[in-house]
């Protein structure tokens, strides 16, 4: 299936195809796959994502294993910040 995936700041790394000035792609992901799945198939470590959304919708962390995204859903993820 396919999903968005958006990764900011210093997560950008992780996407697998990586144009300048865009933060996501379109990536093909197997049915049903947990945020902990997409996350580990694109190499983002789990200590590095503090907050995930799927359409807008917070997940807590201690969710990535149990929410299953669906086809055409958008999961943006974002690493701890700090600044002032």
């Amino acid at each position: 299936m396919r999903i968005t995936l958006k990764l900011f700041a210093t997560l950008e790394k992780y996407l697998p195809s990586k144009r300048a000035g865009h933060n996501e792609a379109v990536v093909e992901v197997p049915e049903g796959a947990s945020i902990a799945k997409v996350l580990r198939r694109f190499g983002v470590p789990r200590e590095e994502v503090h907050l995930a959304l799927i359409d807008g919708v917070y997940v807590s962390p201690e969710e990535l294993d149990g929410v299953k995204l669906k086809e055409g859903q958008t999961l943006a993820v974002w690493p701890p910040v700090a600044g002032g």
